[in-house]
């Protein structure tokens, strides 16, 4: 049985939550870096996918466990069907961790030494809560 948009919304809420936690243990640029990043991109990755999920499943009823873990296919569809919430940013976002995501990188730490860097951290943030407030109806 297919997700609701409001357990998929939820359990977006969850991991931009998570993505909260590890923030602040992200080094700057050019400082060794804490594997604690491994975390904050598997929770991004997901808090992106899922709130793209239930964007598509609230307003098209679509069954979106069709897209899987990837990114780019799910924003094409959001945007698609009107997604508007800091389009550009989380366009971004997906360019950046899109293949990670999709390919597992953040999970299972493999080629974890050659990942996309993001630095804007505040700006990340701005871009998931504009998703939640965007879709606060379905909490």
């Amino acid at each position: 049985m297919a997700s609701t948009a409001q357990e998929l919304y939820r359990a977006a809420l969850a991991m931009h939550d998570m993505t909260r936690l590890a923030r602040p243990h992200i080094r700057p640029r050019g400082q060794e870096q804490a594997a604690v990043y491994l975390g904050y991109y598997f929770n991004l990755g997901f808090a992106v996918e899922l709130y793209l999920k239930a964007y598509i499943r609230d307003l098209t009823g679509e069954d979106v466990s069709k897209y899987g873990h990837n990114l780019d296919a799910l924003l094409e569809a959001a945007l698609a069907a009107g997604f508007h919430f800091q389009e550009n940013a989380i366009s971004d976002i997906v360019r950046h961790i899109g293949h990670g995501h999709r390919s597992l990188i953040f999970r299972y730490a493999e080629g974890a030494q050659a990942f996309p860097e993001i630095y804007q951290l505040d700006l990340v943030d701005q871009a998931l809560q504009a998703c939640s407030d965007g879709m606060a109806h379905l909490r």
